[in-house]
């Protein structure tokens, strides 16, 4: 990764770079693994996606999930604000949306984590509970190693997702959510739309942890090959023909009329919290039940011969 000048930068090479800087950084066992007395990767291949801070998507997202999300130049504001050097002073703290770059990744489960979690039916496998606690500090790490080598380089940029100011809030639509949602920003880059679940599936499916970070510079935005919202799934986009992630959640908190994140919520905590502390001997929770043994599992599904909307 190469900069231009401080804080500044541009151009379609810095996309290629980063790419290669968060497959070199996930290649080291110390920076991708499942825990400690553990051997494997966390994370098996990554997607990267990049989309522009003035995309009109995310002026969207604060009208479609809640005045209190922010946009990638608030998110920005924040963060710069926060790591701010008095001999900077003078230097512009908000810069333009167009001169910002929303960086947007998606870390893939592992075939061996996947297939222990598609044999259960109501509490997750080890691996998934490790993925889930392990593999998330991995995805921390992997946030402040970006920041750190963009800022080596002269880069200024923000990991909204991890700035003190992130919270919960309630939406008036969609209740429980907040200040910066992974999921959206990842559908605003290119990398997957919505399932019945709530989760993005993306083209290795649905199976997928997420991340990103604002960068003060321009990058290419990733095509979006989508403009529908649901459009890589079956129930929604073919006629309601898939309802698998329903019958998979063992709390019965999907449905046709959407996912109800309170019963999700009780069966995390402490229902699985428990179960992983009493069974795995540490402390975590998860469970990805209806990420797991379904059609969009680990790709875009295809739709049944014959059904709506094919």
């Amino acid at each position: 990764m190469s900069a231009s000048g401080p804080g500044t930068g541009s151009g379609p090479e810095l996309g290629p770079a980063v790419e290669d800087f968060i497959r070199d950084h996930l290649q080291r066992p110390e920076n991708n693994n499942l825990g400690p007395g553990t051997t494997g990767e966390a994370w098996q291949g990554i997607l990267v996606g990049f989309s522009s801070g003035a995309d009109e998507l995310y002026e969207f997202l604060k009208e479609h999930i809640g005045a209190f999300h922010w946009t990638p130049a608030e998110a920005f504001a924040l963060g710069s604000a926060a790591h701010r050097p008095s001999s900077d002073a003078d230097r512009p703290t908000h810069p333009r949306p167009d001169e910002l770059t929303v960086i947007s990744w998606a870390l893939c489960q592992t075939e061996s984590t996947k297939a222990a979690n598609r044999a259960q039916t109501r509490l997750p496998s080890e691996p998934w509970a490790r993925a889930r606690i392990f593999g998330q500090d991995c995805n921390r790490r992997l946030h402040w190693a970006l920041l750190e080598a963009l800022s080596a380089r002269g880069y200024e940029a923000v990991a909204p997702g991890l700035l003190r100011q992130w919270t919960e809030e309630s939406s008036p639509e969609f209740g429980r959510a907040c200040t910066w949602s992974e999921r959206h920003v990842a559908y605003v880059s290119g990398l997957g739309t919505f399932g019945l679940s709530g989760g993005l599936i993306t083209k290795r499916g649905q199976a997928v942890r997420l991340g990103s970070v604002v960068i003060r510079a321009q990058i290419p935005a990733t095509p979006r090959p989508y403009t529908d919202p649901f459009a890589y799934c079956l129930f929604f986009a073919h006629g309601g023909t898939c309802a698998a992630c329903a019958d998979r959640c063992p709390v019965g908190s999907i449905s046709e009329e959407g996912r109800d994140k309170a019963a999700c919520a009780r069966h995390l905590q402490p229902v699985t919290a428990d179960f992983v502390q009493r069974e795995y001997g540490f402390d975590g929770y998860g469970c990805g039940l209806c990420q797991t043994k379904v059609p969009c599992e680990s790709g875009i599904p295809k739709p049944l011969r014959g059904s709506a909307g094919e």
